[in-house]
Order: C-alpha cells, then structure tokens, then sequence
C-alpha cells in the first residue's frame, strides 16, 4: 500500500533469471566494482561495506565543520528521484555495462535488450524502462547508469560497440549524448588510480598544512572523480539518495548539469521532495530556488539525523515512541508465540539498531529495552526481575532470548559505524575537508559513545576499541560484531556470577541444598546455550505447525529458560503423592509417576524413526539385534554398507536432585546434559556390548540424547 493511498505493483521475477543474477553477483570482479568503479562517483549503495555508515559520517561532518564556522554561502543538496528505478532507459543500462562491467553484458542483453511482459491476471503488460523488480544485479546496474551521470565519461573517446551474441544479431544502441565517452584506460589496462588522501594534521608524514577557510572560493579540490569535475566538498549517493555539499552557486550549477544528464538516462528529479540545508541568512541561488531550505541542525539522510546532538536527541525520541507503538501492536496479538517471534526479528533491538550506528551515545536507547521487557510481560504475562532480564537479553547462543539490549549497544554500534565508514571517505568528501572529517576528537557524537559509562566495566573492549583507534584496523567492518561478543560473554560470566551469589545472601538454602541450586543454575543454563538447544524459541513460517507452540506452552517454557518459578507456590505431587511438587518445576520434570518422560522418549523415538524411513533405511524399532544379549534393545536400528547402525534415543533432566554429580558434570561440559549423559552412560554401555560381538567393526552406535532444556 502507498502512503497516500492506493496500490504499489509489484513483480515476481523468473526463478531462471534470478538464479543467473545471483550467481553473476557472487563473482570477485563484480563485488569490486563498488570499490573500483562506484566510489568514484561516491555510490555507496553496491559493494561498498559499511557504505551507508560512510555516507551517514561524511554528511554529519560536512554539517558540523559548515554550522562550527557559521558558514552562509554553503550547504548541502539532498537529491530526490521521481520513481528513478522504473523510468531508468535500459538502453542507458546496456550501454554502463558494456562501459564498466563487460562481463556482465550478455546477461543485461538477454533481460533488458528487448521490453520484457508483465502478466496481471488475464493482461499483459509490456515493461520497457527501468531496471527489473526481483533482479538480483538491479541495483548494480542502475548504479553503473548513475555513475555515468555523475561522471560523465570523457567526451574524447568513443565508447566500443558491443557485439551482439551469437544467437541474436540485433544492434546494441549507442549511448545517450549526455553519458559522454568511456574513461580513459591506464598502461595496465585498468581505471585510473584515485590519488592517496590528504593526512589530517597530526596523523604522520607528509604532514598536511591546515586548511584554508571554508568559504574561500580558491580551496584546491580532489584531484580525480565527480568532487573534482564538480567542484564540491562533498557527493555521496546510497543508489538513488544522493547528497552534494559546497558553495551554493556551485551547488546550482552542478544541479542544473547533473539534471539534464539524468533526463536524457530517464531520471526525472523530484524537487519537492529534495531539500538544502543551510545556515541561516544564506542567499539561496536562482538554479536553487523552489527547494525547500532546512537548518543544517535539522539534516537527515537515509532515515537517521545527521544534525547537530540536540536534534540527534528529538529525533530518535520520536523513532522510539514509534518503536514503542510498533511493539504495543505486537503484542495484542493473539498468538503469543507469533508475537515472540515478531518482537525479535521485527522490533525493539533490529528496528533502531541503525539509529544506534548513527547517533551513538547521545540517546539514551533504555526506553526501547523498557518497552521491550513490557511487550515481553505482555505477551507471555511474565514479569521479569532484573537477573532474569539481564538473562533475556542475551544472545540465545548464551541462554537468553536474544532481545539485545540498545543501552548497552548504542555506544559500541556507533564506534564502529565510525571507522567501519573512514575507508570510504576519501572519495566522498574533498581533500581538505577530509581532515576536519577524520578527527574524532572533535566529533562530539563519537566522544561521548567513547566515554559512555555502560562501557566502563568492559575493559576488554575498551581496550580493543583504542587499538583500533591508534591502528585504524577495524576488524574488516566486524567491530560492532567482535566487540558486542566480547560485552555479552563478559556480561554472562559476571551474571552468573550474581545469580549464585543471590542464592547464598537469600539465606533460603544452606549447606548442600545451596550448593546443589548453584550448580543447577549453571547447569540449566549451559544447557540453554548449546547448539539448537534454542530451535523452538522463534517460529518458522515454513515449519510444522505444530511447532509453534500455544500461549501456555510458551510461558511455561520461557519460565523454566529463565530459571522463573512456574507456580505459586510448592504443593505435594498428585501423580506420586510423595514427593513435593515444587515452584521451580524440578519435580515434575523428575517424578517418574506421570510417565511424562517416557512419552517424550517415545515420541522423539517416532520421529527419527520416520525420518528413518523417508531415507529409505529400512529402520526397526525396539527389536533385539545384538546376539549376545536380547535384553538390550535399542530404540531404531537399521543396516548400511553392511555396518548395522544402532541409534539409542534418551530424554534427560539435568536437576534432577537425586544424582548431584550429573548435574555438576553437565554444569561444566559445553553442550550441557545430553552431552554429559551421552559421554557417561550411552557410550559406555554400548561399547561394552558391540565389544562383544562376533564383528565389532561392523557394528555403529549412535547415541541420541536431548535434555528437558532443549541441548
């Protein structure tokens, strides 16, 4: 649906021509034309990494050094297209192609040579302009086209016409007269080379003299690409989200070219929706007029503010108030478990998280954790205290939910923002701007996520963080992966820590009784972490129904993750009459009156066994197989390649209070219970058997355990 109303087409493309698409754009030389081709126009959308982070850097930096020096005769164009990806001339796209990506020409030929038909119902529809939805390569190749109307080629030289494949003898057109020649080679065969950036001051030889005022009209500029063609400090584009900073006249001038060459490639530009900002008292130029002027405070670029820390602040509180609304309907689901899943991948952390990289530490994100931990309460009607959502935010990987914490990320999400985009701004801002660009000391966003306080624990971190800061080494764009990592395993240790030591100053247990609840803790919650211990956390829309879980279901499980009691309080059992059925759900996880466990046994049994049978192998079920002993019946076996494989299924509770040294050992051992009970039990019985069989190399045992957790 659109915003104003009515229906927004879409189309499906041919499974064929995405595979192609996908397998073209996998190539080395393709993933480098964002670095060798695109940058040089300052396109950051294709194959540039952390190109949005760049873009978002280099556009707050120009604001900054533009507001600090009260500057009113520059400013900064953002560019609005009039549906750019539908109107593109696929001509144009042809001729780009044949120009930068020549390896790329007969895939462009056999989809865009010839106008391709869009089937609606019972009509059809003939597409002829713009590149395809669905292309893979789509944004690649409009941002070739782009590229040649920010460069234009040199007029020079005449571009070489593509021959047509051999099963087509259809000429390929010339270019438009606007995209101008193809750029010169150099001896190697390549692009000519961008010259090496001017240092900022201070930063080693050769040292760069200061630079001049801003608004002196003499300022040297680039030496190579559209800043130096165009005369500007600054031109960035994110696909067809482009900015462009400098002196207003020469804003006006590089507008009006820029428009036409656009226009004879198919792009129209929406000045209603472009926007200059400027200082106040500007005089706006006559090729300017008609585009609505902002303050360079009120700045924005692909969705996050670029403006000074107070509109940094009112913007991102509306981001969350509307983050906050998002996950107040999320929860009014009435499917509890859709909800969960939702939250996770649709809301609270991944909704803001580019926010975070943005504006850093001068948000305070608690307000989207608070109302994280309400949707949470909301839609499993469980209150957590502050060790149990200290748990829940964890990665699943470390026992928790996975619902990240954005206080605790905003600081380390912008710090490598920052020097995840340094790489690139070089070709997005001039020389002698680039040094303002590049001194963090001055950034005042960066300085205070680096001196954020929820950093202050993590010295690890902190330490990594001004490695990078003397080595500019930013892990290959994986700082705010690495970092993150090492915050949420300290974070683990140190609450695990607090969590057995509120057990000891509760004075509830004493003794044995405390000591054996301190390692279950640990127990339950390496259990938690092992791998695929978690696959039922979050839904998938592809699998078995009855995966997804009911409402109670859920919250009982989402309690005994948490370690939160599931009653109100402790009552005998009804199934044993013995034993005491307490809060925490240990006893009825244990009691072997229900027969509970083994219907879960069973169960597990059933479904590997049709698995079994799916596979073609013949499986049995409990029949006897080893001719040493007929008492010994595994759950599934089958014969392969002459080998009989023997699969022996077991459900475990790693708690359970009657063998404590269990406990302690899936307390300790990565993968929690069912590795332990695997390694102790499974294994050593079944070697004692096979080993006293006729053929013991002919015999494989496999033994299958799953705990009450999910390990």
């Amino acid at each position: 649906m659109r915003k104003s109303g009515g229906i927004r087409p879409i189309a499906c493309g041919e499974i064929l021509r995405r595979v192609a698409g996908k397998v073209l754009a996998s190539d080395r030389a393709i993933k480098d034309l964002g670095a060798n081709v695109l940058l040089r126009s300052g396109q950051v959308g294709v194959s540039v990494k952390a190109g949005a982070d760049a873009g978002v850097h280099a556009i707050r930096r120009v604001a900054a050094l533009y507001r600090d020096r009260d500057v009113v005769d520059r400013g900064i164009l953002q560019i609005d297209f009039a549906n750019a990806f539908n109107t593109l001339r696929r001509e144009a796209i042809i001729c780009s192609v044949n120009r930068h990506a020549p390896q790329l020409l007969g895939y462009a030929l056999a989809a865009y040579e010839k106008h391709s038909a869009l089937v609606v119902g019972d009509r059809g529809i003939s597409s002829q302009c713009g590149v395809q939805q669905g292309d893979p390569l789509g944004p690649l190749l409009f941002s070739l086209v782009m590229h040649d109307v920010v460069v234009p080629p040199n007029p020079g030289e005449q571009p070489p016409v593509p021959a047509a494949p051999a099963s087509s003898q259809a000429p390929v057109e010339s270019a438009p007269a606007s995209l101008g020649q193809p750029e010169p080679l150099d001896a190697a065969g390549g692009r000519p080379t961008p010259p090496e950036p001017a240092q900022a001051p201070g930063s080693g030889d050769p040292a760069v003299p200061p630079p001049p005022p801003v608004g002196s009209p003499a300022a040297p500029r680039a030496t190579d690409g559209a800043l130096s063609q165009a005369g500007l400090d600054l031109l960035t584009f994110f696909l067809d989200d482009g900015a462009a900073g400098g002196e207003l006249d020469t804003l006006g001038h590089w507008l009006q070219g820029f428009e036409d060459r656009a226009a004879a490639v198919g792009l129209s530009l929406n000045r209603g929706k472009c926007r200059l900002s400027v200082a106040p008292g500007a005089t706006i130029p006559e090729a300017l007029q008609g585009i609505e002027t902002f303050p360079l405070d009120d700045i924005q670029h692909l969705g996050v503010p670029c403006g000074s820390p107070e509109t940094m602040r009112a913007f991102v509180e509306e981001a969350a108030k509307s983050a906050e609304r998002k996950m107040r309907m999320i929860a009014s689901l009435p499917d509890a478990h859709v909800a969960l899943t939702l939250l996770k991948f649709c809301a609270g952390f991944v909704s803001v998280v580019h926010l975070m990289r943005a504006v850093g530490a001068v948000f305070d994100f608690a307000c989207i954790d608070q109302a994280t931990q309400s949707c949470l309460a909301t839609i499993t009607g469980i209150e957590t205290d502050a060790s149990a959502w200290a748990l829940a935010s964890l990665p699943v990987r470390l026992g928790g939910l996975g619902l990240h914490s954005c206080a605790d990320t905003a600081a380390i999400a912008h710090i490598a923002a920052t020097f995840d985009g340094e790489a690139c701004l070089p070709s997005l801002v001039t020389p002698y701007v680039l040094p303002h660009a590049m001194l963090l000391d001055e950034d005042d966003t960066f300085l205070a996520s680096l001196e954020d306080p929820r950093l202050a624990p993590f010295e690890s971190v902190l330490e990594k963080i001004q490695n990078v800061l003397q080595a500019r080494d930013n892990y290959g764009g994986r700082g705010q992966k690495v970092w993150s990592a090492t915050v949420h395993d300290e974070r683990r240790k140190a609450l695990l820590i607090s969590m057995t030591e509120e057990l000891g100053r509760s004075g509830r247990l004493q003794g044995s009784a405390l000591a054996l609840k301190q390692v279950q803790v640990r127990a339950r919650i390496q259990s938690c972490s092992a791998q695929h211990a978690s696959a039922w956390l979050y839904g998938n829309a592809e699998a078995d129904p009855r995966l997804w879980l009911s409402p109670a279901e859920l919250a009982v499980a989402i309690r005994l993750r948490l370690g939160l009691p599931i009653a109100p309080m402790p009552s005998i059992c009804r199934l044993c009459g013995t034993g005491s059925a307490d809060v925490d759900g240990v006893h009825a996880r244990s009691c072997f009156s229900g027969g509970r466990r083994t219907r879960m046994h069973n169960a597990l049994r059933d479904v590997i066994a049709d698995f079994a049978r799916r596979g073609l192998l013949a499986p049995a079920v409990e029949r006897p197989v080893f001719s040493n002993t007929e008492r010994k019946r595994p759950d599934i076996s089958y014969v392969r390649d002459g080998t009989t494989v023997v699969l022996d299924v077991a459900v475990t509770f790693p708690l359970q209070p009657s063998n404590p040294q269990y406990a302690k050992r899936a307390a300790e051992k990565p993968g929690g219970a069912a590795t332990a009970y695997a390694t102790a039990v499974k294994e050593g019985k079944y070697r004692g058997i096979i080993d006293n069989e006729p053929n013991p190399r002919e015999w494989l045992a496999v033994p299958l355990v799953v705990d009450t957790f999910g390990a």
